[in-house]
């Protein structure tokens, strides 16, 4: 369900002041820079998050894996892909072809 609309009034500079649970939509904070489009045929105001430096922003975000949490993933997932490919090589394939035999062609 969407959030319910909220009005906004506009300054007289052509302001306009976004609530904060707007700004905890977008991702966004006091002081960055978010990126507008204006859909003029439906009339509609498209909002995203502007982000200058993706490594930066990338420090910052807590929720970003450490370098030993990538290592402990890749760990897990080769541990895996073992187990499986082990598991596929005890599974009994299936039956060869009459044309797979060497004398077939001959």
């Amino acid at each position: 369900m969407a959030d319910p609309a909220v009005f906004l009034r506009i300054g007289p500079k052509g302001e306009i002041v976004l609530p904060e649970n707007a700004l905890h939509a977008l991702g966004a904070s006091a002081g960055e820079q978010l990126k507008l489009r204006v859909d003029s045929r439906h009339k509609v105001l498209h909002l995203e998050r502007h982000v200058d430096d993706p490594w930066s922003e990338a420090l910052k975000d807590k929720r970003a894996p450490g370098f030993e949490d990538l290592l402990d993933d890749q760990k897990q997932r080769d541990a895996e892909a073992k187990r499986t490919f082990e598991q596929k090589l005890k599974e009994k394939g299936p039956a060869p072809k009459p044309e797979d035999r060497p004398d077939h062609w001959r």
